[in-house]
């Protein structure tokens, strides 16, 4: 059990230090300077790997992949364990308005085609969480939970439900 807690105390710790990266940017009016591809190298895969994800595969071959083919398009990240698909992430950059139906639909018809029961969209500023098991035209029927930025610590423990300790435990 503490093993646990100090990892989440370390998990906080390096989501604070993005958080803090992220104002940074945002009061030197530098936002609209990020890419999609910035976004995801200086934050969202930072993010994921701070939630124990091997973002890189360093340990666990294919436990997330990139760019991988889905139907019509490519999903920016698929999440795995045991190469079983646990959620998709379609990624944008920072400046993205993710109110945007047809970014929620994109995710959500990745996750679907796959089988896979979870669809994330985020830009780092928020993540949306989607269940992608049935399809509806009212996207706020399939969404789980939102997120901004500025919430990931104070409603941490809905943050912690995209940990690969969350998805092993199957929580």
């Amino acid at each position: 059990m503490g093993h646990t807690m100090v990892n989440k105390e370390n998990v906080k710790l390096r989501i604070k230090e993005l958080i803090d990266k992220y104002n940074k940017i945002v009061e030197e009016k530098r936002i609209s300077k990020y890419s999609e591809e910035d976004t995801k190298a200086e934050f969202i895969e930072p993010f994921f790997e701070a939630l124990g994800w091997d973002v890189r595969n360093r340990t666990h071959l294919d436990e997330v992949t990139r760019e991988e083919r889905v139907s019509k398009g490519r999903v920016d990240y698929g999440f795995r364990i045991n190469g079983i698909p646990k959620f998709f992430l379609e990624a944008k950059p920072l400046k993205a308005d993710l109110d945007k139906p047809e970014f929620a639909e994109q995710a959500i018809n990745y996750a679907w085609h796959k089988g896979c029961t979870w669809a994330i969209l985020t830009d780092f500023e928020k993540i949306k969480v989607f269940n992608a098991e049935w399809k509806t035209t009212d996207l706020r029927q399939s969404m789980f939970f939102s997120l901004d930025s500025n919430q990931f610590l104070e409603r941490f423990d809905q943050l912690w439900l995209l940990s690969k300790d969350s998805f092993e435990q199957d929580l």
